[in-house]
């Protein structure tokens, strides 16, 4: 019974995690609008505010990743040993994909936070 209380509590995060992502998804259309606004204008404004935006919604983003790497490793943790040899390598699988879009998460945010315009309007 407590393990089925436990999955439903995940549940619920991850129906929280899917309106974090609608809000991501609307707010990300926000920054394309700036960053449009920034290629037609060449307004350090716009490209301050679009720049600003995705920073923000990576960072989020890598939250929820965080989220999935844990409940991974802990759903790992718990299985260890006891589950068949094919069930504990998608176990492993899962922990390794997490890992993975956790890394990237973290490799984007670098990526957005150290990109800049240079002297002639090019991304570097």
């Amino acid at each position: 019974m407590k393990e089925i209380e436990e999955q439903l509590n995940e549940l619920r995060i991850e129906d929280y995690i899917w309106i974090i992502f609608i809000f991501i998804s609307i707010v990300a259309i926000v920054s394309d609008y700036f960053e449009r606004k920034w290629l037609l204008n060449k307004n350090r404004k716009d490209y301050q505010t679009f720049k600003t935006i995705n920073i923000v919604l990576l960072t989020i983003s890598f939250f929820v990743y965080l989220y999935f790497v844990l409940l991974s490793y802990k759903k790992y943790k718990q299985n260890y040993g006891k589950k068949s040899v094919r069930e504990m390598f998608f176990t492993r699988l899962d922990l390794l994909a997490s890992a993975l879009f956790l890394i990237g998460g973290l490799l984007n945010i670098f990526i957005e936070s150290n990109s800049d315009v240079g002297d002639n309007n090019v991304f570097l």
